[in-house]
């Protein structure tokens, strides 16, 4: 049994009720985009559990408990020597599978076998480095596939993974929520002359939801387009439980803009949001013109979002009022309660 297979257990001081926390360690969630693990360790919480990550000389990433096991210092104050971390309090060393290599102070007694970080399983694709805290053997939770990060075509581009004081549930809710763009993103491209949903449907899939919608934008010449324009969107949405979702933007003539949205939980109320984009057309706009458009679309949001209450999501579809065009967010709501989550929370 390697370390990463071990029964996970709890953080200390866990926001998260035992079966919301193991409900949701089970799954796989993003913690780093690729080009942040560079040259030294880099320090994240998913969960409420502190995590270290580093990329070896063989470029394999490797994800482990931020605790050195002999006086409980976290491995982020100490540093990388080749494929290995180096505690700073006595120089404890720790190989990649996790187990100690060295105890400088005793160099020539043996290393108890259990003397041992706890590692977990990562998967790097598309330039983002996942994991799961809790892997379940009969679930089959899964990484989302998204073949635009993987197709030279695209151009993938993100800023450094923003934090909100909300929960991802809600987050992603309002990522998916058709009904808002015509009020809340009127600065951007919401249309307040058009602010009717037209009915869709919500497809189940193996992984979650597709929703394809149409959306007349009124964008502003910041606009990702570059141009002060009316446009009519074709929306398409592929949401992979329990906390990921890929919106494609069809603007016609095979222009596609991609926006992904993976809010992972640093804590109950705390959320690490990985959004970012990847479009196969005018790859000559500056990256930085892309990213400030997305990001206001985003500060946009923030405010709205961080302020709902209860901040949990409610799963009880009793406990709010829902209307038509909420469907794609009720089926969501709904599915995630089948994940075994508690009555009123999501994530």
């Amino acid at each position: 049994m390697t370390a990463h297979q071990r029964i996970a257990s709890l953080p200390h001081h866990c926001t998260f009720t035992e079966g919301e926390w193991r409900a949701l360690a089970r799954h796989w969630y993003p913690i780093a985009y690729s080009d942040e693990v560079a040259g030294k360790p880099l320090a994240r919480t998913l969960l409420d559990q502190p995590l270290i990550l580093y990329r070896t000389t063989g470029r394999q990433i490797v994800v482990a408990r931020d605790l050195c096991i002999h006086r409980g210092v976290p491995l982020h104050l100490g540093w990388q020597e080749g494929d290995e971390l180096v505690c700073a309090y006595h120089g404890f060393r720790y190989g990649t599978d996790g187990r100690c290599t060295k105890v400088p102070a005793q160099p020539e007694l043996p290393i108890p076998r259990n003397l041992c970080l706890e590692t977990y399983p990562t998967v790097e694709r598309g330039g983002l480095i996942w994991t799961c805290l809790g892997p379940d053997p009969s679930s089959s939770a899964t990484v989302p596939d998204w073949p635009e990060l993987e197709d030279p075509t695209y151009r993938m581009l993100h800023d450094p993974p923003p934090e909100w004081d909300v929960t991802a549930g809600r987050q992603l809710e309002n990522f998916i929520d058709v009904g808002h763009f015509s009020w809340i993103h009127a600065g951007t491209f919401g249309n307040r002359e058009r602010p009717e949903v037209a009915p869709y449907d919500v497809v189940r899939t193996p992984s979650g939801f597709h929703v394809e919608y149409p959306y007349l934008a009124v964008n502003t010449a910041a606009s990702a387009l570059g141009t002060e324009t009316t446009i009519e969107r074709w929306m398409v949405y592929d949401l992979h439980l329990p906390l990921a979702c890929r919106l494609m933007i069809d603007y016609g003539e095979g222009r596609r803009h991609c926006i992904f949205d993976a809010p992972t939980p640093v804590s109950r109320r705390r959320t690490r949001i990985f959004f970012f984009i990847a479009r196969n057309f005018d790859h000559h706009v500056p990256a930085r013109q892309l990213l400030d458009w997305e990001n206001s679309i985003l500060a946009e949001d923030k405010p709205i979002v961080e302020s709902q209450r209860p901040e949990e999501l409610p799963v009880d579809l009793s406990e709010e009022f829902h209307i038509r065009s909420d469907r794609f967010a009720t089926q969501f709501r709904a599915a995630m309660r089948d994940l075994g989550l508690g009555a009123n929370y999501s994530a």
